[in-house]
């Protein structure tokens, strides 16, 4: 049985709904789908970078690096690999 597309699911709201809908749809669609998947792999390295820069020596041991290679690491622009 089909659940129609109007019910509401608990704890899920209308608009959140939708809003990933509209983000998913464009994706895999041509350059939309590649622009968006950039976009998305820009902010991802941004916050990741940023996040590393503010771990303390004890943190960054537990992930196997060190403050020189952490600063290195997060001192590249987010388009850069």
């Amino acid at each position: 049985m089909k659940t129609p597309s109007n019910t509401a699911i608990p704890g899920v709201s209308v608009s959140s709904r939708a809003a990933g809908a509209n983000w998913r749809s464009a994706e895999g669609h041509g350059w939309s789908g590649e622009i968006l998947g950039t976009l998305r792999l820009w902010f991802d390295r941004a916050r990741q970078r940023r996040q590393l820069s503010e771990l303390d020596d004890r943190l960054l041991t537990d992930i196997g690096m060190n403050r020189f290679d952490a600063g290195k690491e997060s001192s590249k622009p987010f388009w850069q690999a």
